[in-house]
């Protein structure tokens, strides 16, 4: 235990605003940086949330929170509390380097990394990192669909065309576009077969076909008066499954460069 009294084990983690795909491409992960990098900092030091701090190079884990945000001489400094045994740890070491862990409200693991730094009363002043890392599942990573993405199913002979809210490689949220259904046309736990999954596109449309897909779960937007439909694809042909992963992933690249010019 550290001097907070939290246990020390737990699994390595990663966070970010976002940039590419891991090694094995298992994960997404996201950059963040500018006015949401202050934004996340100031919130783990409301909720004084707990991080696992590293030190590079040497056999030290503890577990610390971070205490302060602050300017000085016009650079970024954020305070962390002391962890236990760390003035041992950095003897004979001019230049620490600390790799920080943490998960955010949203269940997702979290990292950063900094250089340096100094030792002051009850912490560690550490320079502002530039950037924080997300790591999502690649299964999980939702994307919000671009305008205009379809998907079709049939029942009962009958064909329905929904509006994808979001989507990812393992289901999406979709909605239908008519209001005249004053009940859901599909049931939780219900099978489809045969849905058809249309991105728009300035030149061919992008199409990726799916053999099977379970309802999960139907909720009403109470403010439009539509259903929801939270899908799980169940069945899916690997060609399928390889093309809505490219086309995620160009959405997604799409949207950040888009942010990145917003958010700085």
């Amino acid at each position: 235990m550290n001097r907070l009294g939290f246990p020390l084990p737990f699994s390595n983690w990663e966070y970010s605003m976002p940039t590419g795909i891991e090694s094995e491409q298992l994960d997404q992960i996201e950059r963040i940086y500018g006015k949401s990098l202050i934004r996340l900092f100031r919130g783990l030091i409301e909720d004084k949330t707990v991080l696992r701090v590293f030190l590079l190079g040497k056999d030290y884990e503890r577990l610390t929170i971070v205490t302060n945000l602050e300017e000085k001489d016009s650079e970024t400094f954020i305070t962390v509390d002391y962890p236990g045994g760390f003035k041992r740890a950095v003897e004979g070491t001019t230049n620490w380097r600390l790799r920080f862990e943490f998960t955010g409200k949203d269940r997702l693991p979290y990292i950063f990394r900094t250089e340096g730094g100094e030792l002051i009363k009850g912490g560690i002043r550490l320079k502002l990192p530039p950037f924080i890392e997300r790591r999502q599942r690649r299964k999980s990573f939702r994307l919000e669909a671009p305008l205009g993405t379809k998907l079709t199913f049939t029942k009962d002979f009958k064909k329905y065309v929904t509006n994808v809210i979001n989507i990812s490689l393992g289901g999406a949220l979709v909605s239908l576009e008519k209001r005249e259904h004053k009940k859901p046309v599909v049931d939780v736990d219900e099978y489809l077969k045969g849905l058809k999954v249309s991105f728009p596109s300035k030149e061919e449309e992008s199409v990726v076909y799916i053999k099977e897909a379970m309802v999960k779960r139907v909720e009403k937007d109470i403010y439009q008066g539509l259903f929801n439909y939270a899908l799980q694809f169940t069945d899916v042909e690997k060609k399928d499954s390889d093309l809505l992963q490219r086309l995620i992933y160009q959405f997604q690249r799409e949207y950040l460069r888009k942010r990145q010019l917003i958010d700085t």
